[in-house]
């Protein structure tokens, strides 16, 4: 099989296409592990997904890889939101890692 394309994707994302995927016929071992994982750790729907993911990519350096992340995450404190962001090498101050654990609470 040959990838044409990759992007990131939310959970959310990922629970939608892999259960219409499950209702146009049989997925494979990956596929129903993959959503049965998402059945349990998905947890908001869709559309406040990507809105949640587009008011964060106007953070300055967040990308849309990196505001997926956060919203998956779920984060409770303004340090699982930094420490999230410094995997991509980027800091944050308090003030805004506290104003995106506003957001997407």
């Amino acid at each position: 099989m040959e990838i044409k394309s990759s992007k990131a994707v939310s959970l959310a994302e990922v629970k939608e296409i892999l259960s219409k995927r499950q209702n146009d016929g049989e997925l494979g071992y990956e596929q129903t592990q993959a959503l049965e994982h998402v059945e349990k750790f998905s947890t908001e729907k869709l559309e406040k997904v990507r809105k949640l993911v587009e008011a964060l990519k106007k953070h300055e350096n967040i990308t849309e890889e990196l505001a997926i992340k956060i919203v998956d995450s779920a984060p409770s404190n303004p340090a699982t939101i930094k420490a999230i962001v410094a995997k991509d090498k980027i800091e944050i101050s308090d003030d805004e890692a506290s104003a995106i654990l506003k957001e997407v609470s």
